[in-house]
Parts: C-alpha cells; sequence; structure tokens
C-alpha cells in the first residue's frame, strides 16, 4: 500500500453519512455493525485510529431481516442503501458475527475496501453499489456467482491483509477468464464480475486514479437514421415531390457488402406529403410514398447476390484474383504491401475494405476483427454475431452456444503486417485495385467486387447461405435467421477451410498447400456451438418437457369433483400444448398463438399463422406444415376439452368455458382461467409466464430459437426460412410468382417428428373420469 491512512472522527462521520446514510433504516445498528466487523481483523497496511475491537459485536437479532429487504426494495433505494443491504442479506446468510467465522473475516476485509474508496470521495464511489450486488447476488439460491464467493472467503482466510489478497484475486481473475475464452467451462460472464472486485481492491490498495471508458463511433453502436434527399420539381405548374432514400450511409457502421444501389434515380415524382394529414383522409400518395421506401429498405436487405449478377465476379475470377494480389504481396516491400494486404484481409475475412483499415489503424488490445491472442500470441479474424445476451443467471450454465465470436486463423504473412498500428493510405489500396484491374484485365473491378467475394464463394459455390452470413459478418439486420441461429463450431471451421482451399487454387502448389495450413489452425479451442444465447442444452430441454408432462399429468385420479383441481389439470394441459405447438412450428408466441381452430387443417397437415407485420405486396401470413406428433395432440386435447366442458359448465355456468365459441372458430383455441376476473381468457405469453413463474424463467421466444437450432443442417436453409418467414423480399415461398410446391414445405413435417424424438416428447394421457 502506498502509505498508511489514518483518520480522524471528522472523516470517519462523513464516511459513514455516505455509506449508512441518516434516513436508511437501522441506521445506528448498521452503523455500528460497519465499525465492529471492519475491527474484526486487524491489517497493519491500513491504520483506522478510531476502529478499535470491541467486547460486544453488534446484534440485529431484533430486527427483521426479510422485512428490511423488502423495504429497501419497496423504496427503490438499492442503490443509495447498497451497504445495508448487503450487509442485511450477509447477517442473514452466516448469522451474528464471530472472529472465527472465515465468511466474516472476508466481509472484514472486504468493508475496509469499501470504507477506503468512499474516502476519496471521487467517482470511485459508484463501485460500492457493485460491490454490494456482487455479495448479493451470490447468495442467491444456485447462483454462479456463489464460487467467487466461496474463492474470496477462502483467499482472505489464508491472507494476513488486503494487499497479500490482491495477487489471489488477480490470479483467479485470469483463470476464470481464460475459461471462458476457450469454452473450457460455460461463460457465465464471471469474469468481469471478478475484474470489479479486483479493481476495487487496487483503488483501496494501490491508490489506482478513476479512468472514465471512452466510446468511439464502433462502440456506440448507434443506429444511425436513414438519410433522405427531398427534389422538389415542377411538372405541369404542380410542385411535386421526389424523394431519394440513400443507401451507403450505413457502410461505414456495416461490414455488409452493398452489391448495388437498386433505388431508381428517375423514380416517379410523388405529392409532397409533409404534412399529416388525419388517417382517414390520408391520400393514397402518402400510402405509395411509405411503399417506396419500404420496398427501397427490403431491397438493401436482400443484397441480390445471385451468381448471375453481373456485378460480382465468377468463381474463377475470385481465385484468380487472390492469387495476384497474394503473389504481388509476397513479391513487395512491407510499405507498399498494405494496400495488397487489406484487400487480401478483406478476401479472406469477407469484411468492408473501410473496416480494415479503420481496425488496423488501432492498437492491437482495441481491435474489433483483427484480434491478438496473447496467449497464443498470434493474431485472428473475430466475427461476433448480433445476438440477444440471456443475463439469466440460472440459466448460463445451460446454453448451448459458447457466445456469439467466431475466430479464424490468418496467414502468417498477413499476421505479421498486423503487429504493428499502422495508417493505410488510401493510395496504397488504389494501386492495389489499379494493378489487379490491369494484369487481370478487368477494367471494372471495384472494391465492392472484392468485399463481396468471400461472401459469393460460400454462398454460391459452397451452397452455405447462413454459413456465408456467420463467417462474413452479415448483422442481424440482413438476416434475420442469425438471431435465432446456434451452430456447430466445427462446421463453420470446415466451411472456412474449403473456402480458403477454393480461393487459393490458382496460387501455386506450394502457396497454396501453405496457405491452408495456415489457415486451419483450430482458434475457438473448446466452443462447441456459436450463435443465439436463448439455445438451451438439448439435455434441459428434455427436462423442460418432461416436468410440464408430469405436472399435467399429476391430477389423474386426484381430482374427486373438487372443481379447483379441474381448473389447475385444465391450465397444466393448455400450458404443455402451448409450448408443444412452440417447438412444434416455430411460430411467435404473441397473443393468442397459435389462433383458432379453422386456421389448422389437420387432414392436409398445414397451419396458417400471421405472427408478423406483413410486408407490401405479400400475402396475408404464412403456411407452416404439422408434424404427426403435433396433430396427435391436438387431437386428444381437442377430445379433453369436449368432456372438461360438459363437466365444467353445468357446475359453473356463471363463466362457462366457451366450448362452442372455440369449435366454430369465433374464440382461440387455447385457454387459461384466471382468477381475477374469474372466467377463461386467451392464453397470452404474459399468463404462461405467470403460471411458470416458480418453475421456469426463460424469453418468451426461446422455443423458437431452440427449433431454428435443432432444424440447422437437417434441412435446406430455405425450407427453414419459409418456416420461419425470414425469406427476402420477393423470395418468399409462398410468393405468387414461387417456383415452389407445397409438397417441398411438407419435407419439414417428418424432421419436426425427429425433433419430437430427440427431445423426448409423448403424448400425455389427461383423464377427467377415474
Amino acid at each position: 500500500m502506498s502509505q498508511t491512512k489514518l483518520f480522524d472522527d471528522v472523516t470517519t462521520r462523513r464516511v459513514l453519512d455516505k455509506l449508512i446514510p441518516t434516513d436508511s433504516l437501522h441506521n445506528v445498528q448498521m452503523r455500528q455493525l460497519v465499525i465492529d466487523v471492519i475491527s474484526l481483523v486487524q491489517d497493519d497496511d491500513i491504520g483506522l485510529l478510531y476502529l478499535k475491537p470491541g467486547e460486544n459485536f453488534a446484534e440485529l437479532t431484533g430486527i427483521d431481516c426479510e422485512d428490511v429487504i423488502k423495504e429497501i426494495i419497496r423504496q427503490g433505494k438499492t442503490v443509495e442503501w447498497a451497504v445495508t443491504y448487503m450487509l442485511i442479506v450477509f447477517y442473514q446468510a452466516y448469522g451474528e458475527v464471530n472472529i472465527n467465522n472465515n465468511a466474516w473475516r472476508f466481509m472484514s476485509g472486504y468493508l475496509k475496501v469499501i470504507f477506503m474508496i468512499t474516502v476519496r470521495h471521487n467517482k470511485h464511489f459508484a463501485k460500492i453499489d457493485k460491490l454490494g450486488v456482487r455479495v448479493r447476488m451470490a447468495l442467491r439460491p444456485s447462483d454462479p456467482q456463489r464460487g467467487i464467493l466461496d474463492q474470496l472467503i477462502s483467499t482472505h482466510a489464508q491472507c494476513d491483509s488486503l494487499s497479500s489478497c490482491l495477487p489471489y484475486i488477480r490470479q483467479y481473475e485470469a483463470s476464470v477468464k481464460q475459461e471462458e475464452a476457450t469454452g473450457e467451462k460455460a461463460n457465465q460472464y464471471l469474469g468481469s464480475k471478478i475484474g470489479q472486485i479486483r479493481l476495487a481492491y487496487e483503488v483501496a490498495i494501490d491508490n489506482k486514479a478513476f479512468i472514465g471508458k471512452t466510446y468511439n463511433e464502433d462502440t456506440k453502436r448507434v443506429k444511425l437514421s436513414q438519410t433522405v434527399t427531398k427534389i422538389v420539381a415542377h411538372i405541369d405548374g404542380e410542385p411535386l415531390q421526389r424523394i431519394v432514400f440513400g443507401t451507403k450511409q450505413s457502410k461505414k457502421h456495416s461490414n455488409v457488402a452493398i452489391a448495388e444501389n437498386i433505388a431508381d434515380d428517375n423514380e416517379v415524382p410523388l405529392l409532397d406529403n409533409d404534412f399529416k394529414p388525419a388517417l382517414q383522409i390520408a391520400k393514397s400518395s402518402e400510402l405509395q410514398q411509405w411503399r417506396l421506401k419500404n420496398n427501397h429498405q427490403h431491397a438493401r436487405r436482400n443484397q441480390f447476390h445471385f451468381p448471375t449478377n453481373h456485378r460480382q465476379l465468377s468463381i474463377t475470377g475470385y481465385q484468380m484474383l487472390f492469387a495476384t494480389l497474394w503473389q504481388r504481396f509476397m513479391n513487395v516491400d512491407k510499405e507498399s504491401g498494405t494496400g495488397y494486404a487489406v484487400l487480401l484481409l478483406s478476401l479472406l475475412s469477407g469484411l468492408s475494405i473501410d473496416s480494415i483499415i479503420a481496425d488496423w489503424q488501432c492498437s492491437r488490445s482495441q481491435r474489433q476483427y483483427f484480434v491478438y491472442d496473447r496467449v497464443r500470441k498470434i493474431s485472428s479474424i473475430a466475427i461476433t454475431i448480433d445476438v440477444t445476451t440471456n443475463t439469466r443467471s440460472h440459466l448460463l450454465a445451460h446454453r448451448q452456444s459458447n457466445g456469439s465470436t467466431f475466430y479464424r486463423a490468418l496467414p502468417e504473412a498477413l499476421q505479421i503486417m498486423l503487429e504493428d498500428k499502422i495508417t493505410v493510405s488510401p493510395g496504397n489500396v488504389k494501386a492495389a485495385i489499379s494493378y489487379a484491374k490491369d494484369i487481370l484485365n478487368l477494367p471494372a473491378l471495384s472494391p465492392q467486387y472484392i468485399e463481396a467475394g468471400l461472401f459469393i464463394l460460400i454462398k454460391n459455390e459452397l451452397n452455405k447461405p447462413l454459413h456465408a452470413d456467420m463467417i462474413t459478418g452479415v448483422d442481424v439486420r440482413h438476416s434475420s435467421a442469425l438471431y435465432y441461429t446456434s451452430t456447430k463450431t466445427v462446421e463453420l471451421e470446415q466451411t472456412y477451410i474449403k473456402a480458403v482451399e477454393l480461393i487459393t487454387e490458382y496460387c501455386n502448389d506450394e502457396q497454396k498447400v501453405l496457405l491452408i495450413d495456415e489457415c486451419s489452425v483450430p482458434m475457438n479451442g473448446h466452443r462447441s456451438h456459436i450463435g443465439s444465447d436463448m439455445v438451451l442444452k438439448t439435455t434441459m430441454c428434455q427436462q423442460f418437457f418432461n416436468q410440464l408432462a408430469i405436472s399435467a399429468e399429476s391430477f389423474n385420479g386426484k381430482l374427486k369433483s373438487h372443481m379447483d383441481r379441474y381448473i389447475a389439470q385444465f391450465n397444466s394441459y393448455s400450458i404443455w400444448l402451448w409450448h408443444i405447438i412452440l417447438i412444434q412450428t416455430g411460430i411467435r408466441p404473441v397473443r393468442h398463438a397459435p389462433g383458432l381452430l379453422n386456421q389448422f387443417d389437420l387432414k392436409r397437415r398445414i397451419l396458417w399463422v400471421s405472427d408478423k407485420e406483413e410486408r407490401h405486396a405479400q400475402s396475408d401470413g404464412r403456411l407452416i406444415p404439422l408434424s404427426k406428433f403435433l396433430i396427435t395432440a391436438i387431437q386428444n386435447y381437442m377430445t379433453y376439452i369436449k368432456q372438461f366442458a360438459a363437466i365444467y359448465n353445468p357446475l359453473c355456468p356463471a363463466a362457462p368455458y366457451p366450448i362452442n365459441d372455440i369449435l366454430q372458430s369465433e374464440r382461440p383455441l387455447i385457454q387459461l382461467y384466471k382468477k381475477n376476473p374469474k372466467g377463461f381468457t386467451s392464453i397470452t405469453p404474459s399468463q404462461v409466464r405467470y403460471q411458470l413463474q416458480d418453475f421456469f424463467s426463460h424469453q418468451d421466444n426461446w422455443l423458437r430459437h431452440q427449433l431454428r437450432s435443432m432444424l440447422t443442417g437437417r434441412v435446406p436453409d430455405y425450407l427453414i426460412c419459409a418456416l420461419y418467414g425470414h425469406e427476402h423480399p420477393d423470395q418468399e415461398f409462398m410468393h405468387p410468382m414461387s417456383s415452389s410446391s407445397i409438397n417441398q414445405l411438407h419435407q419439414l413435417s417428418s424432421h419436426l417428428d425427429a425433433i419430437a424424438t430427440d427431445l423426448h416428447l409423448k403424448q400425455i394421457e389427461v383423464r377427467l373420469y377415474g
């Protein structure tokens, strides 16, 4: 420690006023408890003159800890009263203060750190709340942070001072982060949480200064509004407005190669609609203007990377381009080679040239795409898929995916170039493109061709559109499937190696073998899957459905004419069927899903759903094939609800079960009984969450993620996109001009049955009699 700190009574009162405000609950007892706990273990590195071990420790026996916790939460004072909140929870878990209790010995050191941070009277004080949260979360049942608390207690038990604890905490943090990075253990975000504690200890021990975070345009990840150019033209004396929607403003913030600007430069002028008329009198031209904008946005998303697109090279063209650039790169000096290196990195990564140049200009620790592994001392390409993070602590260990970042190797020659922070001259890049133009006789060659190269190779030649999106870093806005998919890492690695083998075809034999070997180095450690954080391991999913089935069947033979048990059985059965429909159809869990009875055609094995916003010129809704398992489940449920209505309605005529409305498709098929107000209502996700609150907590559409992951690799991706409604505009499966047939869609039925088998789903037997 830099120096011994001595505090007078004024400083003590000021610190305690901040840690335990005078308006906080039981502030007198809590202040005495803080003093007693800090006094529990003497630290030679810290001299707090007023702190003397007392004979009797403060007691909280007269305080109801549960009431205090509820009151803190009710008043919204979890931040202001963070220390009180933490100590109450800790006292509840470990009992009275005892010098022989290792847990309280740890808390003595922990409070010293908190005290020393508060004395500084600067922005470090914000860490107090985080330190309290770490302890509170660790004391929750089955929270993964419990391991952090146990390790800290063990560390403090074997150390005499805070300064001697710090090396062990640093070592523990490095170990956990390494295990999370390599996939040896499930990434439960513990490394960053240990880092918060380690930093607090460094502030107290090493007098570390406060350093605020700095954000650049990339880390802000702001969504820029679409630029619009309005031009007023006078035609026949009438002022008409022409609107041109920009296309290149997102290029800087996205590594998606835009194939072409399909917006018509001479579009039909539209009436000036700067005014906002009422909905009832809105002109058709306003709708036309909206459709133009909507069509353009979707068309930009489409990318149009068809094999016949004249805005891209042929497969042979890309092979010759790579061989030419690589040969030239190996024969020029380092300074002249930066332009060729940028183009080669674009061909191997699928990133835009602007993104590569911007990343290269950063130091190795700040790079987003070309990251440096300090342990293995190598650089690699890192592509992060933009997925929703799963922050539910009880599910972190059960996720199938090991993060959303896919790493892949780079040739050593390019790694050497990336060692230094270099400002790449645009002139060098232009010179490299001009060289390739002249050698290959490609006068139209532009950066756009090069940026799209890897994507085109994987999508068109290897026929892996989903892998092309993931490997080249297409964001979720341009590929909806990425949001839901959890993909095997080994399959992505194999696809990338095949792409490297393909693009190096025209290199000489020695160069080709070397490039393939260097790009085949495994970079993802023990990560088995990459992608959606919502997908759970198959075993966890099996247990979930098994428990739902057990719950629905548990009432068999136990009803005894008690109406509450009939209601509980009915709700359990409805909840089970709702989840079965979601895992067997992949529909969105919107209100009243899956809809009315007449949306099901059990003979033709088809379900019609409309669970998303429709695009212009798209038919209303989409068709989904039904598996044999789901058809049987629905038929069994229909039999049950008819029997249930026959028993329930005569006994409860005030709030009858609407069986006739359901059979006539006037009310949704699945209903739930609510006690307030009493009666049956159409099922909604919020009601499902309420029913499962003590059993299972997850995002409403997690089964949509689960099914997408289980279908990936089983059937062609275009069929999965048809099932989910993820086709590109004007490429919809049921589009009027589509050549696809309903029989192709029925191919999914057998695979859905196979998934039911994989999840050990079974037809449950719910009896109302006997």
